[in-house]
C-alpha cells in the first residue's frame, strides 16, 4: 500500500524526539513487536511449567517417598522463598544491567536448576534446588513484565501482557497432561517433568538474537543511538502497515538515573506499600489454591488418577482466562478490575470448598482457574506502571517478591490450616485473603490505564 502524502510526520521527521517518546507514539503494534511477544510468551511458558512442576509431581513423589503434607509444604515454600530473593535482587539486576540480559540469564539459571532437580534422591535435595530455581523464575518473570510495559504502546501494553501470559499459560496444560502421562508410565517417571522444564534454555538462547534491549532502559543509560535504531525500525514497520504518517510524539519529562533510595520516598514509597500489601494477600490466595489443590484433593479422598484428571482439566482453562482479560484490560482501570475479579473469585472459592459433589468442584475449579489468570494479567500490567524507569524493575520486583515471601511463610501454616479448618474452611480462608488483597489495590491503588509511563512517580497526580 502506498504511503499517504497527506501526512503529519514521517519516520525521518521525528528523530529530534527521544526514542521513548517515539515508541509511545506508535499507532499500532508492529510485526517485530508481535514476534517479541511470541518469544517472551515461550519463555513465560517454561517459567510456568517450572512453577507448577512440583505441584503436579508431588502426589507421585509422596507415594514413592512417603512424604507428609508438611514436607510438600516445605518444598513449595522453598520455591517461593527463592522467588522472593529473585524478585528483589532480580529487580535490581534488571534496572542495572538491562531487561534483555536479565531475561536471558535468568532463563538459563532456572532451566539448569530444573534439570538438576530431576536427579534428586531425597526431599532435602529438592528443597535446595527448588529454592535456586525460584530465584531464576521470578527474576525472569519480573523482567518480562517490565519489558512489555516499556516496549509496547500505552494503548496496547495491557493487551500484550494478556497475550504474553496466554502464550505462557500453554505451559499449564502441557505440564499437567505431560505429568499425567509420565507418572502413569511408572515409578521415578515424575523426574521427566523437571527435564521438560529445563528446555526453557532453548528459548533463552533464541532471545539473544530476537529481542532488542528495552528502549527506555537504553535511553536512561545514555545508549541513545541503539535505542533510536530500534525505534526507527518499528516506525518503518508501522508506516508500512498503516500507510499513514506517524502521530506527533508527546513530550515526556527528561529522565536521569536515580538512586534506589528514592523508592523509600514520596509517591514511590506509597506505591510500594500499596502494591506490596495487595500482592502478598492476592498471591497467598492464588498460590494457596493453585499450589495445594492437587494434594488437597488427594487428601480429601480422590485417587491420584482422579486428582490428576481434575487438575489437567483445570489447566485447560488457564489460557482462556488470560485471554478473557484481553478486551477489558486496556479499557477499564486495572485496579478496579483487580478488585471486582477477586470478589467473584472469593465466592467461587467458597463454593469449591463447601461443595461435596465432584461435578460442582470440577466446574468451579475451571472458573477459578480462568479468573485467577485474569488477575495475573491485571496484576502484571499494573505493577511496572507504578514506578519510574530507574526503579521499575526493583519496585515491581519487591512487591512481587514480597507476595512470594507471603506464600513462603504461608507454606508453614497452610497444612495446619487444613487440619484445623478442614477442607471447606481452608478455601473460605483463602477467599477472604484474596478479596482483601483486591480491596487494598482497588481503594488505595493509582489509576494507570492508557496513561503514559511516568518517569518520575513523584510527579504523578494523586488519584
Amino acid at each position: 500500500m502506498p504511503i499517504s502524502q497527506n501526512t503529519k510526520t514521517s519516520a525521518t521527521e521525528v528523530v529530534s524526539a527521544s526514542a521513548p517518546e517515539r515508541l509511545s507514539a506508535l499507532p499500532v503494534v508492529t510485526r517485530s513487536q508481535k514476534w517479541w511477544c511470541v518469544i517472551l510468551g515461550t519463555l513465560f511458558a517454561f517459567e510456568i511449567i517450572d512453577v507448577y512442576s512440583f505441584s503436579y509431581a508431588a502426589p507421585a513423589i509422596t507415594a514413592e517417598w512417603g512424604l507428609s503434607l508438611h514436607s510438600v509444604g516445605i518444598v513449595t515454600s522453598a520455591t517461593f522463598l527463592g522467588m522472593f530473593l529473585g524478585g528483589v535482587a532480580g529487580g535490581r539486576i534488571c534496572d542495572r544491567f538491562g531487561r534483555k540480559r536479565t531475561i536471558i540469564g535468568a532463563s538459563l539459571l532456572y532451566s539448569l536448576l530444573s534439570l538438576v532437580t530431576a536427579f534428586a534422591t531425597n526431599v532435602e535435595f529438592i528443597v535446595v534446588t527448588r529454592f535456586f530455581t525460584g530465584c531464576g523464575l521470578l527474576t525472569m518473570a519480573g523482567a518480562l513484565i517490565v519489558y512489555v510495559a516499556e516496549m509496547y504502546p500505552r494503548h496496547s501494553r495491557g493487551r500484550y501482557q494478556s497475550l504474553l501470559i496466554a502464550i505462557g499459560l500453554l505451559g499449564v496444560p502441557l505440564a499437567a497432561w505431560m505429568s499425567r502421562l509420565l507418572i502413569s508410565l511408572g515409578p521415578e517417571m515424575w523426574r521427566g517433568i523437571f527435564v521438560i522444564g529445563s528446555l526453557g534454555a532453548v528459548a533463552g538462547i533464541a532471545a539473544i538474537w530476537i529481542l532488542p534491549e528495552s528502549v527506555r532502559w537504553q535511553s536512561l543509560r545514555g545508549h541513545d543511538e541503539a535505542a533510536s535504531a530500534t525505534v526507527a525500525r518499528l516506525e518503518m514497520e508501522a508506516i508500512k502497515k498503516t500507510g499513514k504518517a506517524l502521530p506527533d510524539p508527546v513530550p515526556e519529562p527528561p529522565v536521569a538515573p536515580g538512586r534506589v533510595s528514592e523508592l523509600l520516598k514520596g509517591r514511590n514509597l506509597r506505591n510500594s506499600v500499596v502494591l506490596s500489601v495487595g500482592c502478598v494477600l492476592i498471591q497467598i490466595g492464588f498460590f494457596g489454591y493453585n499450589a495445594y489443590v492437587p494434594t488437597l484433593l488427594a487428601e480429601s479422598g480422590y485417587t491420584t488418577s482422579q486428582t490428576l484428571m481434575f487438575t489437567s482439566i483445570f489447566s485447560i482453562a488457564a489460557v482462556p482466562g488470560a485471554l478473557l482479560a484481553w478486551p477489558i484490560v486496556d479499557r477499564y482501570e486495572r485496579k478496579l478490575l483487580l478488585a471486582v475479579t477477586t470478589v467473584i473469585l472469593g465466592a467461587l472459592f467458597v463454593v469449591f470448598g463447601i461443595a461435596a459433589v465432584p461435578g460442582i468442584q470440577l466446574a468451579t475449579g475451571v472458573l477459578i482457574t480462568m479468573l485467577l489468570q485474569s488477575v495475573t494479567v491485571f496484576s502484571y500490567a499494573y505493577l511496572p506502571e507504578m514506578f519510574p524507569t530507574h526503579l521499575r524493575g526493583v519496585g515491581a520486583g519487591i512487591a512481587n517478591g514480597l507476595g512470594r515471601l507471603g506464600v513462603f511463610l504461608g507454606g508453614f501454616v497452610f497444612a495446619t490450616m487444613v487440619t484445623v479448618l478442614g477442607f471447606a474452611g481452608y478455601f473460605i480462608a483463602m477467599a477472604v485473603i484474596l478479596v482483601l488483597g483486591g480491596a487494598v489495590l482497588g481503594i488505595f491503588g493509582m489509576r494507570t490505564t492508557n496513561r503514559p509511563l511516568v518517569e518520575n512517580a513523584g510527579t504523578q497526580p494523586r488519584q
